[in-house]
């Protein structure tokens, strides 16, 4: 299927590894011209060299608002429009009530909220020149069912839907669209670290884990980042305030 997605310009944010990685990936194989950001310039440039000539980097923690500014100033610097937004932050620590200070809510909210909320702020301008423009939040199945030792993220993930849906009445009109993406389990190292602190507290094992999971495994990078490329591409154009939840079927709610 062509997604017509050749020569269109994407920003895919902590993208230097994970599910960031998987999303960069996803539209250079498509031929989009992307650019990728992250704290670590090494993990950067394996990345871009990984990805090819379509990629460029920028280092950047989207967490601080002056990074968030330098780094849609490079972007203006190289192209005239954007017609897609990828907004990733990775995740904030994990634990529980007790073991989360107040410094970790502030920098949880730092990271989760007002990286999105700045990145949509900065990048609107440029998505207003596009014919076919999307901005794709990456949140978390913990948006749609609370996960254990997982206190912030089930706390600050649904503020960044709240603002989308809201953002979607608002700017849609203008011509943006604007979706949420839920990933459930899938295989990256921050799954990794995440399962490692629960198993310490006595949680169940990723044996346990992928056993819930109907399709009997967790997801790939690569599998994450081909939804998330239709969803920003022209074709998923009538796709607009939606969650999709990319979770092999681990919620069973029925909304």
């Amino acid at each position: 299927m062509n997604l017509q997605l050749d020569g269109r310009n994407f920003l895919v944010t902590a993208a230097s590894r994970g599910l960031g990685f998987g999303v960069a990936k996803a539209l250079v194989e498509e031929d989009a011209n992307v650019i990728i950001c992250g704290r670590n310039e090494k993990s950067l440039q394996d990345a871009t060299a990984s990805l090819g000539d379509k990629c460029q980097y920028f280092v950047s923690d989207v967490s601080h608002p002056a990074d968030v500014t330098a780094l849609l100033d490079f972007t203006k610097a190289q192209t005239s429009k954007l017609d897609g937004l990828f907004v990733n932050a990775g995740g904030p620590n994990p634990g529980t009530f007790d073991e989360i200070s107040d410094d970790d809510w502030i920098k949880g909210f730092n990271l989760t909220v007002m990286s999105a909320i700045r990145l949509t702020r900065e990048a609107i301008p440029l998505l207003k020149k596009s014919d076919a423009a999307s901005i794709l939040y990456s949140t978390s199945i913990s948006v749609k069912q609370p996960l254990d030792n997982l206190l912030l993220s089930n706390s600050l993930r649904p503020v960044v839907i709240g603002m989308m849906r809201t953002l979607s009445e608002e700017i849609g009109p203008k011509g943006i669209r604007l979706n949420a993406v839920c990933p459930g389990y899938i295989h990256t190292e921050r799954v990794e670290q995440l399962m490692a602190a629960a198993k310490a507290k006595g949680a169940p094992a990723d044996k346990e884990i992928v056993q819930r999971i109907p399709l009997g495994r967790m997801g790939t990078t690569d599998e994450f980042g081909n939804v998330c490329t239709f969803l920003l591409s022209p074709l998923a154009s009538y796709i607009h305030g939606a969650l999709l939840l990319v979770d092999g079927g681990l919620f069973k709610g029925m909304m």
